[in-house]
Parts: structure tokens; sequence; C-alpha cells
């Protein structure tokens, strides 16, 4: 039996709405840990699988997902790893961003990685992040939509990889 830690940060929920999407959705046994509500982590060691997500804001990933990859980098990089933003920016741009997002040694190593889309959910954001939000989403055309389907694939992918030899 698989054992899969989710690990995430969300300041909008978003990113929570995605991992608990995920939790309900990944084979095996799965936790998940919520950055943004918790200082300790689960010990990685009792995982065979870990997904890592967050979200982009001004070009960068929450900085406790920042600091929670750099601490742990080695133990990710021998686990079943998969890795995911939310953003609004679609094709190259999110690309881009998901690159930016993770250390080079975590994306070469993950199973899957991918950009969910993102929402923009005016209650729980500020007065300023709204006003530059919406103007981001009128200059630029941004995608505001999750996509299910990604969502979907990811976790199939990270459940089929218990037959991937490591």
């Amino acid at each position: 039996m698989d054992n899969t830690l989710i690990v995430f940060a969300s300041d909008h929920g978003t990113v929570d709405k995605c991992a608990r999407e995920l939790f309900r959705l990944i084979d095996g046994k799965v936790d998940i840990c919520n950055l943004s509500e918790r200082e300790m982590v689960p010990d990685l060691t009792k995982y065979d699988s870990v997904i890592v997500g967050g979200s982009i804001h001004s070009g960068k990933i929450q900085e406790e997902i920042s600091r929670f990859c750099e601490r742990h980098l080695d133990e990710l990089a021998v686990k079943r790893l998969g890795l995911f933003i939310n953003c609004l920016l679609t094709g190259e741009m999110a690309r881009k961003q998901l690159e930016d997002a993770f250390p080079e040694k975590l994306r070469l190593r993950a199973i899957v990685l991918d950009c969910f889309g993102g929402e923009a959910n005016e209650l729980k954001m500020t007065v300023w992040e709204r006003i530059v939000t919406t103007q981001m989403i009128e200059k630029d055309d941004l995608m505001v939509e999750l996509s299910k389907e990604k969502i979907q694939r990811f976790a199939r992918l990270m459940s089929e990889a218990d037959n991937i030899p490591q």
C-alpha cells in the first residue's frame, strides 16, 4: 500500500481546493499538510510519495513552499514526487512559472508536474490584490479557471507510479 503526503500552502483557498481534490482521487493512504496553517511537517520517511503544491503571486511561489523544498531537498529527491502550482497564466508563461517555483533537482525527479490554472476569489483577497488581479486579468487575458482534467490526470499518474520501479 502506498503512503502519500500532500504538502501545500494556500493563500486564498485555490491550492487547498486542488490539494483536497488530489486527496480524494489518489489511491492508497493519503495525508495532507497545509503549511499555511502548521509549522511542523510530518516525518517524510513514512511516505512513499510526496506531492508539493502552491500558488504563484507576483511571479513567486509562497515562501513556506520554497523553504520546505530547500530544507527537504534530498529527502524529496528520492520520493515518488509530484509538483503543482496554481496560477492564472497559460501556455509557455505558466510553464515558466512552474519551472521557477521549484528547485531543478526536484523538477527533474518529479513523476508529474503541472499547472492547474487559477481562481480569483475576491472575498479572500485584500483590496490591493483585487485591484491588481482585476487589472492583470483584463490586460493579459488570463485564464481564471481550474482544470479538473489536469488534476485528474495528475492524480492518475501519481497513482500509476506505484508500478514504476524506483
